[in-house]
């Protein structure tokens, strides 16, 4: 399916080039670990991102959603990271994604240096999930996640401070009930805050 235009250059003037050569990608703190993720976009009549249910015998982050995406392993790049892990994890193959970008580094509370990438999918991909790390694989309309009334503000404090974050509570049309929160919807945000701040409007 062909990209629209006006999505594609949505999407892509809030995103840093896919390349990095200024090492943000790397750990900023002693025993930092190093991950990418992947934020991937199906292009289906309706856009929508991939998300992930972690199982809930995860020894990290158990049951919750995510991206795919997970820990660098010995010489890759942030980009073969999040590639091999995307594989690994729900079965697309690099040939199903055009990376198009990324979004600024960043440490997480579990103490992970994370490097999102976005991506575009192939409608006709094939997914496999693998069992010991994904329970569940499901599809969120791109316009409901970067409609700020889906955005659903709480205070945290972390570190001393007061923090303002965002869950974004999703039924699906099957009537499953997920709550997006935490590093996920994090990522989601930033992406809605650089690319799509205002009202979503995509004349297709």
């Amino acid at each position: 399916m062909k990209i629209p235009k006006q999505l594609l250059e949505k999407i892509e003037s809030g995103l840093l080039p896919t390349e990095i050569l200024n090492g943000e990608d790397l750990a900023k703190k002693k025993y930092q670990k190093i991950a990418s993720v992947l934020l991937s976009i199906v292009m289906r009549e309706e856009p929508c991102v991939i998300l992930t249910q972690r199982p809930e015998t995860m020894p990290e982050h158990p049951g919750q959603i995510a991206f795919p995406g997970g820990k660098r392993e010995n010489n890759e790049n942030a980009l073969e990271t999040v590639l091999r892990e995307t594989k690994e994890e729900i079965g697309l193959l690099p040939r199903d994604i055009t990376v198009i970008g990324r979004l600024p580094s960043f440490d997480s509370v579990s103490n992970y240096r994370v490097t999102p990438f976005v991506g575009i999918v192939e409608p006709n991909a094939k997914f496999i999930i693998e069992p010991s790390e994904v329970d569940d694989i499901f599809e969120v309309p791109l316009e409901f996640l970067m409609n700020s009334d889906n955005h659903v503000a709480r205070s945290v404090k972390y570190k001393g401070k007061t923090l303002t974050i965002y869950d974004m509570p999703y039924k699906s049309v099957d009537g499953v009930y997920r709550n997006i929160w935490g590093m996920t919807a994090m990522i989601i945000y930033r992406l809605y805050q650089r690319s799509f701040l205002s009202v979503f409007e995509i004349d297709y």
